[in-house]
């Protein structure tokens, strides 16, 4: 995967997470979705995990999220928690 590849597949995460943003995150901090911190993020990503296995492991297409869906919030997830582990290791994000 080349970095122009890469860029085009996290593109629609990033423009997501914006998205969503505008949905959820204006009373209440993001951090405020994962009170147990580390143990709140695994958990969130681990659900989306296992979500995405049900799918690939099914024989019929989805009600409602699909693969790809499920697939980029996993990596939504998982940006959320790489984002709380750089502030709480005291990097810049």
């Amino acid at each position: 995967m080349t970095g122009e590849e890469f860029d085009r597949a996290i593109a629609p995460i990033r423009a997501l997470i914006a998205k969503k943003g505008q949905d959820y995150n204006h009373a209440v901090k993001l951090e405020e979705y994962f009170p147990f911190g580390d143990r709140s993020h695994v958990q969130m990503i681990y659900m989306k995990a296992m979500r995405l296995r049900s799918l690939v492991q099914q024989d019929r297409t989805p009600n409602f999220d699909s693969v790809l869906d499920t697939a980029q919030d996993l990596l939504a997830y998982t940006a959320f928690y790489l984002d709380f582990l750089e502030k709480k290791n005291g990097k810049p994000v």
